[in-house]
């Protein structure tokens, strides 16, 4: 029943991420509340590591069955590459625009760095951190947050897609054509 349970609260929390970060939810929130909404980059972040972090701890850390002997170095290797990943991922952005920390300026489509060899580079790093960790970790429930987070990047890049053609239109629409989306010159 646990892992039931903590399936339902990832799938909750990677729910409660998108519509967050959807054009829906900041319009509402820049309607009904536009001082909440000078803020909301940075309660985005808050909101999502808060999720994210108790989550991990339960997935991570409490006692469970492994579905196989762990490999160390293979993990522990996989996961270094995908933390790389991700900081290459973030160093296009500015640190204190993308945290909230700073106003946000007017919409640039990146591709410069990570940016052109992969459309999405931080769902790539995820992927590859996820999977380093449950090669470290190979339980039920380290299965479970793999199968479920890669279910949801498949979704989530096309939503994402969906919010970047209608910001930046033709020309993310000739960058599609260019870069792949989650694997570099694979897919």
């Amino acid at each position: 029943m646990e892992i039931t349970i903590l399936g339902i609260a990832w799938v909750f929390y990677f729910f409660v991420h998108s519509f967050l970060a959807s054009t829906t939810a900041k319009a509402l929130i820049q309607r009904k509340s536009p001082f909440l909404f000078t803020y909301y980059r940075l309660l985005y972040n808050l909101i999502a590591l808060g999720g994210l972090i108790p989550l991990l701890i339960q997935s991570i850390l409490a006692p469970d069955a492994y579905l196989f002997t762990g490999n160390l170095a293979l993990g522990s290797a996989i996961t270094a590459i995908g933390l790389v990943f991700l900081f290459l991922a973030f160093k296009a952005f500015d640190g204190a625009e993308f945290l909230g920390i700073k106003a946000e300026g007017k919409p640039e489509l990146v591709q410069k760095g990570m940016y052109q060899h992969v459309r999405h580079p931080l769902y790539f790093a995820t992927i590859i951190l996820i999977l380093g960790l449950f090669l470290l970790i190979p339980t039920q429930k380290m299965g479970l947050v793999l199968l479920i987070s890669y279910v949801y990047l498949m979704v989530g890049y096309r939503l994402e897609e969906r919010k970047l053609v209608a910001v930046f239109g033709e020309e993310y629409t000739t960058y599609k054509k260019r870069v792949k989306a989650l694997i570099p010159y694979l897919y």
